[in-house]
């Protein structure tokens, strides 16, 4: 049986302070480290989704988080640091932490709020 290939992101939200990479390190405890290092700044997200009156549903120990509003979805998964807004899975957005996933999904959210006055 082989592998499934993964599909590449297209843009890379670059160096994370949150969850640094470490040289020599397994890909899979690098893997479990994400989500951890992010779930201990679950309250900080909420808080920020709040604001804006956003939603933030956490799943799968973790590992699955969505950032919705109407018809705007943005979903995260820390452990693979793949961001996918609007299910485009073919445009993902490697984001290894919570602070670079919020920074990409403000930037889009605030484009379509814009896009939708204007229409």
């Amino acid at each position: 049986m082989s592998r499934k290939r993964s599909i590449p992101d297209i843009v890379t939200a670059g160096r994370s302070r949150i969850v640094p990479y470490r040289r020599g390190e397994e890909f899979r405890t690098r893997h479990t480290r994400r989500p951890r290092a992010n779930l201990e700044q679950k309250a900080n997200l909420r808080q920020w989704c709040e604001q804006r009156g956003l939603t933030l549903p956490i799943t799968n120990e973790g590992h699955h988080w969505q950032i919705t509003e109407g018809s705007f979805l943005a979903e995260w998964s820390p452990s693979s640091a793949e961001l996918v807004i609007g299910k485009r899975g073919h445009d993902g957005i490697h984001c290894h932490d919570y602070r670079q996933a919020l920074k990409v999904i403000a930037d889009f959210y605030r484009k379509q709020e814009a896009d939708d006055a204007a229409s």
